[in-house]
């Protein structure tokens, strides 16, 4: 065979063998095993590689079939798996290195437009061809031995890339990405290795530098659609502008250019010495830089400005990485000043003034990403640019302001950063041109879009901050009313503060020295005084006013209050500005309002009320604020000013102007609170003024507030206007309803009730409010007034609500055709009568009531409640929405504390609604149906544990009444066949137990006929049992309603007191025994046919069917106690399936901690009957019951908040174990135990199990022992103590999983320290406690777990000071040493955060936790302080000497100072000359200012606490 494929060699040379064939030879050859040349290999990839090249140089003539074949047959050739194993097992194959230059070529040709859509499997090829050298390090190297063909390869791909990014095609392909990161990879490797760095430069500016840039943008700025192939999307693009970056930056900032960067632009510097240019160095490399950078040719006009723009800030970032190092800040600067002018913004002096850019949006941008770089890397120092480079650096900046300030853009949110920016630089930037920038940012800026509004409010709020903590804001508020002096701009000034700027204004003035808020408040008097001669007539002057009136409102509501601590010069001062706010100001713009040219409706008199109804409100408030905080106040105007109330000359109706109506409403709201002031009881005319005034306040806004809807306002006084007044007029009248209410007659009540109940029910404005940021709406405070707890309070206006919830609830009703009773809802009678005589007979509630004894309850009325044959009807969907709704309404209106009257009307109506819901066969109407029920019934449980829960049954007898509420759900349980696969079927199971159990809880407490009652409706269940088991179809949802309605009457009957009547006792057990008969048989029939037992639904019914049992057995054992005969449960076997479905499902628990703990509580019952859970039944036995528990403690989803919530019941199961237990079998357990705490099961990875040990430990320690029992715990309790500490150890070096066994190892430490008092006696054992505390790491932990590793601390800690006070004293140096760890770690969390990082708002309550923790723990160890007093100093200087290394936030601080109090009480006079001595010098004068604080604040309180101590 060899000799007939010998000749392909020369059949591939021969020109007359046809290029078919010759492709058809060379597939074969490369494929064939049997075909023999020398060298094949390398003989076939210097064919195919000579045919491409002889193609591309003219030498040969190929048609477009045979040249795709080769193309073809090179790729197949570069990414087949045996050329791979050849390379690999060392055999050499070359490629020639035209091959390269011919790719790079091709993929030049496709990166044209005209060639764009041209061959598109042709490029694909090349492509793959590319794809197989560069991933081959044999064949690479002829791109990395060849650097230009490297670097032009990486050009056109690029520009290939660019060229499809720009068509509006979608990227269906990787295989460009995928290539272009081989490309860069290589060649980033390849840079890296090279010498000449100069070269490199050039070689990036001249060839890479534009493409690199143009396709960054182009990635950038691309909108992505669904038909781009997802990887491009997500991860490549970015993947490729990460290479960029580095290529750019390895490039053209290496630091091995830094002396060509420094020549450069550095060479006139004087503070430089200049340096003669080597023949190494780059001569200009920013100019080379930005000369390729201007250069438009390949970016084209339309994108040439947005790649700069977004270039520039890329590149002087990548400069900023490499250079900004300490001596190279000047440096940075001037590459900063060099990039700006390629942004081409006008200068704002005289010569050479650009010309203004088109769109100013990209450069802004680019400014703003440049100055925050320049803010970021602390390139500007102020102290250094003033005094060595002779303020270069301040001078650009202010030109920088002053192009911003002459040119303003208040559309581009970029616009107020940049201003941001400047100011965080320096204040004094903008100082000369503040003038412009507060009329141009603020006061005459038109920023509607909230994208602008929040740039413009974090200027401002930057500029508040700055000029707060300069002490300059009465400067900066100058320049604020010079601006509104000016003329306005337009009709309508725009409202100068807002929600956000009024909460930085309020932190600004709180931070601000008095006398300086008080220096605002003149210049604003000061101000109007000036405008009030020129106001008659001027709406700009009127427009001026009211400007200042809102300003001068929002500081004076906003500013520190004055005390009874304040200075007496800052009381006086304000006395005077008081007198004259209403001497110069309010009194003058008065007498212009009352004028008769200002009684018309012309805009300068609507303007010029408005106006001085907000002086004259804030006056008036603040007046009543600073007589009831500040005993020395008095108020200026004394009696002559509390006369001039209300209606001295202002009319209260008619005013068209919102802002005016609103205002006198909150006059009216002041005159009240002025009368309720007063002392002494009040007079009729008095009376009469509330009542008129809170009639007034309520009406004003009636018709508005109806047809509000939900339009929502920000709480500013300026922005009221016709559209937000209904909004800010219900603010007004629920922020005082309190106030108002007692004075409101019926009507005004009942619009209120109509108003806040027509606003609950509208679910879309619910909806839409979760999108409303710092503004209220009317919904929303409708909501949020039925979540208040006053509302119970306001009876008058909780009936309200409630009747129209009912008439809600009553209209569904009727519209399905259910008949009610007309008197149900009807609103005859007196509430505050019915109120205030609560405990008053039902009957004189409900006023004339039917002599019969048939009709003496609403129960009874036709149609309410038919027991027989209940009148059952169906929602649709829309309707149950609603009714779900309404229900939700009216759980939230506690309907707990309602009065007798209104509690008979819900529960009728509720029970009446459970009667006729019916559900549809649908599955989605079937759940909302069953979602009602639950709801209802959950609604009816409430109702039944609330005050008036009697009042139902003083109207009925209790069993007709729980017959009539749960007759519905049995008839033949067709009504709910269909729903107990619903996934609220559970739920509506639960909310029929809890309504019975309260229910016949009640009936126990009465006392009155419970018997009868409970027979009564026993034998209602019975019966439908009976009817149920009689009918040849299975039906589960009644069995399992008789086993949620039996279950719960046994066990309030098991846990009914026994009465002292031996009749009554046998009736109670008589009941018992008919009960246990039948949930025995309602349980045995649901277990025969459905083969399983639910564990949510019979468990509990299981549990108390045990009960009744054990309770009867118990009975008769002690009426027989000489018979010696015991007899045996009857249903056993259903305890022990139960028990073993229960063990079996225990680790793959549910997530509800109420179905567990039923459970728990079964096993717990179950356990401690001896009979069932035996040794000989190795499935159900306490092995296998300890068994499951320790794996359920071991399942992954257990978590440690599910664990405390189940803490009762499994202490309980546990305590139970071990009085089952003989010595030995406890002795194993215990021993079992500690062998699972060992620190070989962490090694072994079985963390799961370690924490289900140490919860086992804790839960163990917990239990009540006595006996040998307690000696055997204890006997290997310091075995358990030292592998605790061992698993803190260990736990420290494991990040991912430690977290959690250090936590339990701690909790369980503390447990057992405190659990050990007098009984752990030896001090080495609290000793290793304290080794565990010191071993665990405390630095580099989140928030969330160094608060509970530091409670875990603490609490051991705590238990030590506690519980082992005799061992304390020798061990009191460690106590301090762990005790002084947690001080200095939440010392270094609490330390106060520059402004400006990331996410830093306030202080963590974590931290605060901490320290408040710390402060108790102080106090404890000054209670005890014959044990610490000889080492509290210690703890003082380590507080001292890290408290001069941080500044602490000041609550932190506050928490801490008060506990390091508590310890300076334990130091004495030698112990204070000690600390003189030892600290130095710095430090002893923070502690001689903390002790002087000490003494002032603490020792003489305590010294005067203890005067009058026994």
């Amino acid at each position: 065979m060899a000799t007939i494929y010998s000749g392909i060699h020369l059949k591939l040379k021969s020109a007359k063998t046809p290029w078919e064939d010759k492709l058809k030879l060379a597939r074969f050859a490369w494929i064939s095993h049997q075909c023999f040349l020398p060298n094949k290999e390398q003989v076939l990839v210097d064919w195919v590689s000579r045919a491409l090249t002889g193609y591309y140089s003219k030498k040969l003539q190929l048609g477009d079939e045979i040249l795709e074949g080769l193309w073809i047959y090179l790729d197949d050739i570069l990414h087949s798996k045996k050329l791979q194993k050849l390379i690999e097992k060392g055999k050499i194959i070359t490629l020639h290195a035209t091959i390269a230059q011919i790719i790079n070529d091709r993929i030049e040709e496709h990166s044209r437009e005209e060639r764009l859509n041209a061959n598109p499997s042709n490029l694909a090829t090349v492509l793959s061809c590319c794809h197989g050298i560069l991933t081959s390090p044999a064949f690479a190297l002829i791109y990395s031995s060849k650097w230009e063909l490297l670097v032009d390869l990486l050009c056109r791909l690029s520009v290939l890339l660019c060229s499809r990014l720009k068509s509006t095609e979608a990227l269906r392909s990787t295989q460009l990405f995928d290539v272009l990161l081989l490309a860069f990879d290589l060649y980033l490797v390849t840079q890296r290795q090279q010498c000449n760095r100069c070269r490199v430069f050039l070689q990036v500016c001249s060839s890479l530098l534009r493409p690199f840039l143009l396709l960054r943008h182009l990635l950038c700025s691309r909108c992505w659609t669904g038909e781009d192939v997802a990887a491009v999307r997500q991860h490549l693009s970015r993947e490729v502008c990460q290479r960029i970056q580095t290529a750019l930056q390895s490039g053209l900032f290496h630091s091995d250019l830094l002396n060509s960067y420094r020549q450069e632009l550095l060479q006139d510097d004087r503070s430089q010495e200049k340096k003669a240019s080597s023949s190494k160095d780059l001569v200009a490399p920013v100019e080379t830089m930005l000369s390729t950078l201007t250069d438009a040719g390949l970016f084209g006009m339309l994108l040439h400005s947005a790649v700069i723009a977004g270039s520039v800030p890329l590149l002087y970032r990548l400069s900023l990485e490499s250079f900004c190092r300490e001596g190279n800040h000047l440096l940075c600067f001037h590459i900063f000043a060099r990039f700006l002018v390629t942004l081409h913004f006008p200068t704002p002096l005289g010569h050479g003034a650009g010309q203004e850019p088109a769109d100013w949006n990209p450069g802004l941008l680019a400014l703003d990403q440049l100055l925050n770089s320049v803010l970021g890397s602390d390139v500007y120092n102020v102290a250094v640019d003033k005094i060595r480079c002779r303020g270069v650096q301040f001078a650009l900046y202010c030109r920088v302001a002053a192009m911003l300030l002459s040119h303003p853009r208040q559309e581009a949110p970029a616009w107020f950063r940049c201003l941001r920016t400047l100011i965080l630089l320096n204040h004094s930037i903008v100082e000369p041109n503040l003038d412009d920038l507060v009329s141009a940012a603020w006061v005459d800026a038109d920023t509607s879009d909230p994208r602008v509004r929040r740039a413009q409010e974090s200027l401002l709020c930057t500029l508040f901050e700055t000029y707060t903590k300069l002490r300059q804001l009465p400067r900066l508020f100058q320049e604020v009313l010079a601006i509104i002096s000016r003329p306005a701009a337009d009709e309508l000034r725009r409202p100068v503060l807002w929600v956000g700027l009024t909460e930085k204004l309020r932190e600004c003035l709180l931070e601000l020295p008095p006398g300086q808020a008080l220096d605002i408040w003149d210049l604003m008097l000061n101000c109007l005084e000036a405008l009030i001669p020129d106001l008659t007539g001027n709406v700009d002057t009127a427009l001026k006013a009211l400007a200042m009136s809102t300003l001068l409102n929002a500081v004076l509501f906003n500013m520190k209050c004055l005390d009874d601590k304040t200075p007496v010069p800052i009381i006086t001062r304000t006395q005077l500005l008081m007198d004259k706010t209403m001497r110069a100001v309010v009194t003058p713009l008065f007498r212009v309002v009352k004028d008769p040219s200002g009684k018309d409706s012309s805009p300068w008199a609507l303007r010029a009320e408005s106006s001085v109804l907000i002086l004259r409100s804030t006056w008036l408030e603040l007046d009543h604020m600073l007589r009831l905080n500040c005993s020395k106040y008095v108020s200026p105007g004394g009696a002559e000013a509390g006369a001039w109330s209300l209606g001295s000359g202002l009319p209260r109706e008619g005013r068209k102007d919102a802002l005016s109506r609103h205002l006198l409403q909150l006059l009216a709201i002041q005159e009240m609170k002025g009368v309720m002031m007063r002392p002494g009881s009040r007079t009729e005319a008095q009376e009469m003024s509330l009542r008129s005034a809170a009639v007034s306040v309520v009406q004003s806004g009636k018709e508005a507030v109806k047809s509000a809807g939900a339009q929502a306002w920000d709480g500013e006084i300026s922005s009221i206007d016709d559209e937000t007044y209904a909004v800010a007029h219900w603010h007004l009248v629920t922020s005082n309803i309190a106030l108002l209410l007692p004075h409101l007659p019926e009507p005004e009540i009942a619009h209120l009730a109509d108003v806040v109940t027509a606003n609950l029910l509208l679910r879309e404005a619910a909806e839409q409010d979760q999108g409303l940021e710092n503004r209220v709406s009317i919904p929303a405070m409708c909501r949020s007034l039925l979540r208040s707890s006053l509302l119970p309070e306001m009876r008058p206006l909780h009936h309200g609500v409630l009747l129209r919830l009912l008439e809600g609830v009553s209209d569904l009703l009727l519209d399905t055709g259910f008949n009610l009773p007309a008197c149900l809802l009807s609103d005859d009678v007196d509430t505050s009568q019915e109120a205030d005589n609560q405990q008053s007979s039902v009957s004189e509630s409900l006023g004339s009531q039917p002599e019969s004894p048939q009709q003496s309850s609403l129960l009874n009325i036709p149609n309410v409640l038919l027991v027989k044959n209940p009148s059952t009807h169906t929602f649709s969907e829309t309707q149950l929405d609603h009714l779900l709704w309404i229900l939700d309404l009216l759980g939230g209106l506690r309907l707990d504390s309602l009065p007798c009257y209104d509690h008979l009307r819900c529960f009728v109506l509720l029970a009446s609604l459970v009667t006729a819901l019916k559900p549809k066969p649908e599955k989605v109407n079937a759940s909302k149906c069953l979602e009602a029920l639950s709801r209802s019934y959950s609604l009816l449980a409430v109702l039944q544990t609330g005050t008036s829960r009697n009042t139902v049954f003083k109207l009925a007898h209790a069993g007709d009444i729980l017959e009539k509420v749960t007759a519905s759900l049995f008839p033949a349980g067709s009504r709910l066949a269909s729903c107990t696969e619903c996934p609220a079927w559970p739920e509506f199971l639960d909310a029929v137990q809890r309504f019975l159990t309260v229910s016949i809880q009640t009936v126990v407490e009465r006392k009155q006929s419970m018997r009868l009652n409970l027979e009564q409706f026993a034998a209602f269940l019975s019966n439908a049992w009976l009817s149920s088991a009689s009918s040849k179809k299975w039906r589960p949802a009644t069995e399992q309603l008789l086993i949620t309605a039996l279950s719960a009457l046994s066990r309030v009957v098991l846990q009914a007191p026994l009465q002292p009547d031996k009749h009554t006792g046998n009736s109670l057990r008589s009941l018992l025994t008919q009960l246990a008969g039948l949930l025995g048989a309602v349980l045995q029939s649901h277990s025969d046919r459905d083969g399983r037992l639910e564990q949510n639904l019979t468990v509990f019914g299981v549990t108390a069917l045990l009960e009744i049992e054990l309770c009867l057995r118990e009975e008769e054992e002690e009426g027989d106690a000489g018979s010696g005969g015991t007899q045996k449960l009857k249903h056993a076997d259903l305890y022990q399936r139960t028990c073993f479905q229960v063990l079996r499902r225990l680790p793959s628990f549910p997530d509800d901690p109420e179905s567990l703990h039923k459970q728990l509580e079964f096993l717990r019952i179950y356990s401690s009957t001896p009979e069932l859970c035996s040794d000989c039944d190795n499935e159900t036995a306490i092995p296998s019951v300890f068994s499951a528990l320790k794996a359920l403690l071991a399942a992954p989803r257990v978590t440690q908040q599910f664990i405390h919530s189940l803490e009762i019941p499994l202490v309980d199961l546990l305590h139970c174990f071990i009085e089952r237990c003989t010595q030995q079998q406890f002795y194993l357990i215990v021993k079992f135990i500690a062998q699972g705490l060992e620190v070989t099961n962490l090694w072994k990875g079985q963390h799961q199990d370690v924490v289900s040990f140490l919860n086992l430990t804790a839960l163990l320690l917990k239990c009540p022992l006595s006996g040998d029992v307690e000696k055997a715990l204890w006997f290997i309790a310091p075995q358990i103590i030292m592998a605790l500490m061992v698993l803190c150890k260990e736990a420290a070096l494991d990040q991912a999983e430690g977290f959690r066994i250090t936590v339990l190892s701690l909790e369980t430490l503390a447990i057992l320290v405190q659990q050990g008092e007098g009984i752990l006696s030896n001090p080495h054992h609290v000793t290793l406690a304290f080794n565990a505390l010191l071993c665990v790491p405390l630095d580099h932990l989140q928030l969330d777990e160094y608060g509970s590793i530091f409670r875990a601390i603490q609490e051991v800690l705590f238990a030590i000071v506690q519980s082992q006070t005799k061992v304390l004293f020798n061990a009191a140096p460690t106590f301090f040493k762990c005790f002084n760890r947690l001080v200095l770690s939440v010392m270094h969390k609490g330390h106060q955060k520059c402004v400006g990082d990331k996410g830093v708002t306030k202080i963590s309550e974590v931290v605060l936790e901490c320290a408040h923790l710390v402060e108790r723990m102080c106090t404890h160890i000054a209670s005890n302080a014959e044990k610490f007093a000889m080492f509290s100093s210690f703890a003082v200087a380590e507080y001292i000497n890290e408290l001069q290394k941080v500044t602490l936030n000041t609550d932190v601080k506050r928490h801490l100072t008060a506990g390091i109090y508590h310890l300076l009480d334990l130091v004495t006079e030698n112990d204070l000359r000690f600390l003189n001595t030892l600290l130095q010098t710095g430090v002893r004068e923070v502690f001689k200012e903390l002790y002087n604080d000490y003494t002032h604040y603490h020792k003489s309180k305590k010294q005067g606490e203890e005067k009058y101590t026994a």
